[in-house]
């Protein structure tokens, strides 16, 4: 019995599997849901803010609509602006290339005509540095 499952599947297995992942995906989906994308609670009346319009009692998700989101932002980027420019331009390079291009560290060093543990290095001390310069940020 065992053995005839394991070669070919019967066409109830099949059913149950393929019912079994579209539950799962509805699963998902549900729980990624936005707060805007439900239906309001059944007490549709005034709130402790005043304000009676579900849509408007909504935060916003997205950070570029949110002005304090996107001013803290660019604050940060600045910040890390500032300290990639006090990093020297090997180690500025090396980093660029493994955490903004996504390169491998064989890629770099024979971009750069180096052996991988001098990429190793220089990128070990460009994330010391600029964890230093960036700790408060956290």
């Amino acid at each position: 019995m065992l053995a005839t499952f394991i070669r070919k599947p019967s066409s109830r297995c099949i059913a149950i599997s393929i019912a079994f992942a579209s539950s799962a995906a509805s699963t998902l989906r549900r729980r990624q849901a936005r707060p805007e994308d439900q239906a309001p609670e059944p007490s549709a009346g005034r709130h402790d803010d005043g304000i009676t319009d579900f849509f408007e009692r909504q935060r916003e998700h997205r950070p570029t609509l949110d002005p304090e989101r996107r001013f803290v932002g660019k604050e940060i980027q600045a910040r890390i602006a500032i300290a990639m420019e006090r990093l020297s331009p090997r180690e500025r390079i090396v980093f660029e290339m493994k955490h903004y291009q996504g390169l491998k560290l064989r890629a770099i060093g024979d971009a750069l005509g180096t052996t991988e543990e001098t990429v190793k290095n220089s990128l070990f001390r460009a994330t010391r540095k600029l964890r230093s310069q960036l700790g408060g940020l956290r």
